[in-house]
């Protein structure tokens, strides 16, 4: 187990907290592996489910935040990421878990999937929508590397896998 990490660390953060080397090649598909365990289980457990809302939020309309939906649901999504993960994924799984039970790796990613996706990020709105998948400079100011978005007619960009989609 490591000690557990905010969910609005940066990707940088995470990915040393987690003993892995931002600058290695490995270390990115070690982070997309994990990422689309999270992705798959917010499609299918979490996207616009209002029944999961906090009742302060139950009149909102999708997309929402992971603060939006009560704990026990997005717990209950960790768990399950937790319990169908691969053995690749499962080995980093295994460090983020708590005496709590609860599992800061997966809390994180799944955090980062919902916040790409609520619309409320100001990256979200700009050519920088997904700049936690590029990791932070050198610094540690906080800013970030971008490629710039192209855009085709009948193509959408899905932020959370990073591709254009038709």
């Amino acid at each position: 187990m490591t000690a557990p990490l905010i969910r609005s660390a940066t990707k940088r953060q995470f990915l040393i907290q987690l003993g892995l080397d931002p600058n290695d090649d490995r270390t990115s598909q070690t982070y997309w592996l994990l990422k689309d365990e999270a992705i798959r289980a917010y499609e299918a457990q979490l996207q616009g489910r209002r029944d999961l809302l906090r009742p302060e939020y139950a009149n909102q309309d999708p997309p929402y935040a992971a603060a939006h939906f009560t704990a026990a649901a997005f717990s209950h999504v960790v768990r399950l990421i937790y319990s169908t993960a691969t053995p690749a994924t499962r080995a980093y799984y295994n460090r983020g878990r708590t005496t709590q039970g609860d599992n800061w790796v997966i809390s994180w990613m799944l955090y980062h999937v919902c916040r790409y996706r609520d619309g409320r990020n100001i990256r979200a709105r700009s050519r920088e929508f997904h700049a936690d998948d590029d990791l932070d400079d050198s610094t540690g100011s906080g800013s970030s590397s971008t490629s710039s978005m192209t855009h085709t007619a009948g193509t959408f960009y899905d932020a959370a896998r990073n591709v254009n989609r038709r």
